[in-house]
């Protein structure tokens, strides 16, 4: 009994506590706050229990998802799995704060949970806390390192002290329910960022810098990088954005419907103002615009007939706080050329902008009251590519093609391809495989909504549809920096210094292949990026000289190794990339991927949602992360998805219908 009581307040965590008090200390001066954390709040002031795991759910249950509004009195059986409905998996990744709105109708219930219940107490409480932080202008950063929870007791599976490393299985421990959900609402209404460090020191890889860095493990390379980009980041406070239209157009809402921060107005004579406690580079807003009546007016005084069309302008104003106390705006005004022929509307469109807003728009789909469901945000994806593909097909040259030719716009070539992904991203799969771990968890899908929240249109298809290079076999210059040959040219002048100021020694990556089973060979090793996480994946016939080419595995604790077998375990944070030849080129690789194209380090930093970790993968050796880079293969079936091939047919097929029942 005192083994178990000493256990219990081990595993206690204070962190509801922790928060209220971080937000008093900078009551009346505003700031920044981070909290550092290895589970979520469960003792306390807002304490969150379990909603995942084998706990028996409040005598008195009141919730209205997919349109229903029910009342449950029977406890839930403890052997349960929320994962089997579509309805239960949904309560666990909304957040409680949501869970706890008034409903109409209902004025002495709470929606989704009872006030007297724990979730409700909780509910209110991160709510009120999110609403006060907002109103004194408090930006609450999460960062949490997940903990493994120890099935030493009862289970066979490896301590998670202990990895093993080539012939051997990794396989860390089942990792306990966070509630990112509800920690992350409260960062997204602080405007903070949520750092989930979910790869730990069982199966990551230290990428360093080249030079010896035995003090700091795998993990703690994470949270120091992350730590990096909050403190060095070019951010400002206590800021508000507004939006300004011309005459005919005007602002329809803000995308999604919960965008980070907070809307002041009603957006019914002007637009509504976007107040935000933080903002920095990788801020993204999206305004979803729509005609007023009377339409645009004409500011040429009519021009050229058929030439000069009308415009439209639109100005976009930011008011914030510098780092040094000093109160900036920044406005930008941008003039568009209006027209009266579709087919020049989809020959400009952008389709990282489109990819944006489909996604912020599916969200919000997700966040409906009454309707939303996964399902449901699924359907309206496809249904919008269609609708998109049918109309260019209908009012542009494209309907004097061929009925049986899926015919697409230049410009929005990958749409399909970006649904499909988008469908079977972790923001809208289905979790939910006979025989299989449910994939991705309450947790995951949390955390990809909250960022899917504020994508961006230079990360809107990557995060949804992953980059895959072979890492092994390179080309002579795979890996290596490559400096632009207007650096290397002497005397240069005008704006030819302009030009060359601009540019920067660029890796040249290994060849890309499509992210598909069958571009994946055994006997290879590969590079996966989803801009989350990078996944180095080593194949079941990858002989060790080979991989060790690319890892380093420290036998300073006694790892031996009995006829070319690893028979001790290796210690965390103990594998890093070698310093070879090979090791120096896929660092030189990952670095080059972190970058993207962006122009400097302080934009680089900032690109992805977080510094994404080096996860080992060895093929058919239990590995934890193994189904999870399967799933990442979005050009196959996934699920209950289909392939790319089977959804191009489905979408031709219902362009056709959609075009046949226009005419």
């Amino acid at each position: 009994n005192n083994n178990s009581r000493q256990q219990d307040q081990s595993t206690r965590n204070c962190g509801g506590a922790a928060l209220a008090a971080l937000a008093s200390a900078l009551h009346n001066s505003g700031g920044r706050a981070t909290l550092i954390t290895t589970r979520r709040p469960n003792h306390g002031l807002g304490g969150l229990r379990d909603r995942e795991g084998n706990q028996p759910q409040p005598q008195r249950v009141q919730y209205a998802l997919a349109g229903q509004a029910q009342q449950q009195r029977s406890r839930v059986s403890k052997k349960s799995n929320p994962y089997q409905r579509a309805p239960d998996e949904q309560r666990l990744f909304i957040p409680l704060q949501r869970l706890v709105k008034p409903t109409k109708g209902l004025p002495q219930n709470i929606f989704g949970v009872d006030a007297e219940c724990n979730d409700g107490r909780a509910g209110l409480f991160y709510r009120e806390l999110g609403e006060r932080c907002a109103r004194q202008r408090i930006c609450i950063d999460i960062v949490v390192t997940s903990s493994l929870v120890n099935m030493s007791s009862t289970s066979s599976s490896p301590a998670p002290s202990s990895m093993n490393v080539g012939p051997r299985s990794v396989h860390p421990n089942p990792r306990e329910f966070l509630d990112v959900a509800t920690l992350a609402e409260l960062c997204r209404a602080t405007c903070g960022d949520f750092k989930w460090l979910r790869a730990g020191n069982e199966c990551g890889v230290k990428v360093g810098n080249g030079n010896n860095d035995n003090g700091v493990s795998f993990t703690g390379e994470q949270l120091r990088e992350e730590l990096k980009r909050s403190a060095l980041a070019y951010s400002g406070s206590d800021a508000v954005f507004k939006l300004r239209c011309s005459h005919g157009v005007q602002v329809k809402s803000y995308s999604p419907t919960l965008p980070v921060g907070t809307l002041i107005g009603d957006g019914i004579v002007n637009s509504a103002e976007l107040e935000l406690s933080n903002l920095n580079s990788s801020t993204s807003v999206a305004v979803l615009l729509e005609h007023k009546l009377g339409g645009v007016q004409d500011t040429r005084g009519g021009g050229r007939k058929g030439i000069d069309s009308p415009m439209v302008f639109f100005q976009a104003a930011t008011l914030y706080t510098t780092l040094t106390g000093r109160r900036r705006v920044r406005v930008s005004t941008l003039g568009l050329v209006t027209t009266k022929v579709p087919s020049a509307v989809y020959r400009s469109a952008d389709l990282g902008t489109v990819a944006a807003i489909m996604t912020r728009q599916a969200i919000s789909d997700l966040d409906d009251p009454n309707e939303g469901s996964l399902h449901n945000a699924q359907s309206k994806v496809f249904q919008k590519c269609v609708s998109i593909l049918a109309n260019y097909r209908l009012h542009t040259t494209a309907k004097s093609s061929p009925v049986g030719q899926l015919i697409l716009p230049e410009s929005l070539q990958l749409l399909p391809l970006f649904c499909l992904s988008l469908r079977k991203s972790r923001l809208f799969r289905n979790s939910s495989v006979p025989f299989k771990a449910p994939f991705p968890t309450a947790d995951e899908r949390a955390y990809h909504i909250f960022y899917g929240r504020m994508i961006s249109p230079n990360m809107s298809l990557q995060c949804v549809h992953p980059n895959l290079f072979r890492v092994s076999d390179m080309r002579m210059r795979d890996g290596e920096w490559i400096t632009p040959p207007a650096l290397e040219t002497n005397g240069i002048s005008g704006d030819e210094q302009v030009t060359a100021s601009s540019m920067r020694p660029v890796c040249q990556l290994p060849k890309s292949l499509n992210p598909s089973i069958a571009c994946l060979d055994e006997e290879e090793m590969y590079l996966l990026d989803d801009r989350f996480a990078f996944y180095l994946f080593i194949g079941k016939g990858v002989p060790e000289e080979k991989w060790r080419e690319l890892l380093s595995v420290s036998t300073a604790t006694g790892a031996q190794r009995v006829d070319g077998q690893w028979v001790n375990n290796v210690p965390m944070g103990e594998l890093s990339i070698a310093s070879t030849e090979a090791g120096h080129k896929l660092r030189n690789i990952l670095e080059q991927l972190r970058r993207l194209n962006s122009p400097n380090d302080a934009l680089a930093m900032n690109l992805r949602p977080s510094y994404a970790p080096l996860v080992l993968i060895f093929v058919g050796r239990g590995s934890v992360y193994e189904e999870e880079m399967d799933s990442l293969l979005v050009d196959d079936p996934v699920g209950r998805e289909k392939s790319y091939v089977d959804f191009l047919c489905d979408v031709h097929k219902a362009v056709r219908e959609e075009s046949t029942t226009e005419f």
